[in-house]
């Protein structure tokens, strides 16, 4: 699948200078979702250029699904919201970036938005805050704190700050207060109902030899959610590190994952149908060739196991939830 990317700049009140970015699309016809894609330090739009033929070749063997791709080139400033300063970036990519990508691309209802180490953390707190704009986020590696204050916050986990950043979020002087209202932890924990309510999809995933301990920040995240009851993918990369050979692989299965959002798997009508004469029939004979992988299957064991979780919940409570409190 051919595609293109063009470079562009766009103006706004949330930040101090104009914003350039880049936009990779396939060549289509057809209105295609919409990726928000935020890198880390050091990344631009002109990375979009070398990201170019590993797209095209993933959307040409279908691993991943065509859509429209931009970046923004956010420099050092840590996609920060300092609702007291000039830098914005939370206000920026929903207030005018979103819109404006919406009005000139030709982009269906579907909107994700993704990012990768600094970039992670951007999707995420974005994305927490402001869920019902996106279908679902995907955080690749994100450059996370373990913490919900700033104190919690040692000195094993602080290694990234020598790359740089607003000294108001990254450094030693830093403001606790706003570090922690752009926290994605904290933002998760202020917004549960809105996100549950929103069906927000997450997908969180880290190396576990990351060489600046993002994972730490990732698994601190995945145990939060785990808590709030909030669904979502987690991943821990075994022998990944923060960057090298696995990130393309890793970069390809988070959009993949994308693509199962956007196109669940097919419902085999056959075996279904033949699953539930099974069940029906109180199990009769030798089972259907993939009976246990249909709906039907699990609808069955689970309404011979709801009178157990009832029983249960009548003494824990927490036996209704997704996720147990461990």
């Amino acid at each position: 699948m051919p595609s293109t990317v063009t470079l562009h700049d766009i103006s706004t009140p949330h930040l101090p200078a104009s914003v350039p970015y880049a936009v990779l699309a396939p060549i289509s016809e057809e209105p295609l979702p919409l990726c928000i894609l935020l890198l880390g330090a050091g990344g631009t739009r002109d990375s979009m250029f070398d990201l170019q033929p590993v797209f095209d070749k993933w959307w040409a063997d279908r691993t991943v699904p065509p859509m429209i791709v931009a970046t923004p080139t956010a420099g050092l400033d840590y996609y920060l919201e300092d609702p007291s300063g000039f830098i914005r970036w939370d206000s920026f990519l929903a207030g005018d970036f979103l819109p404006h990508l919406r009005s000139a691309c030709n982009v269906s209802d579907a909107t994700v938005i993704a990012g990768i180490s600094g970039g992670g953390y951007g999707a995420l707190k974005l994305a927490f805050a402001r869920s019902h704009l996106f279908a679902a986020v995907g955080a690749m590696q994100p450059m996370l704190e373990p913490g919900l204050r700033e104190s919690d916050v040692g000195p094993r986990n602080r290694l990234h700050h020598s790359s740089g950043g607003p000294a108001q979020l990254i450094g030693p002087t830093r403001d606790a207060s706003l570090w922690e209202s752009n926290n994605p932890a904290n933002r998760a924990r202020a917004n549960v109902q809105q996100l549950r309510d929103s069906g927000l999809a997450i997908f969180l995933e880290a190396a576990d030899r990351d060489f600046l301990n993002a994972h730490d920040g990732a698994e601190f995240l995945h145990r939060l959610l785990w808590d709030l009851d909030l669904s979502h993918e987690f991943h821990l990369v075994r022998g990944a590190d923060h960057g090298g050979p696995t990130m393309h692989p890793r970069l390809r299965a988070m959009f993949a994952w994308f693509g199962s959002i956007w196109n669940p798997a097919a419902v085999d009508a056959a075996a279904e149908q033949a699953a539930t004469v099974w069940l029906e029939s109180g199990m009769q004979g030798k089972s259907p060739a993939g009976a246990t992988t249909t709906n039907s299957f699990i609808r069955f064991l689970r309404s011979r196991f709801e009178p157990l979780r009832a029983q249960a919940a009548q003494s824990d409570p927490t036996t209704n939830r997704n996720f147990g409190q461990l």
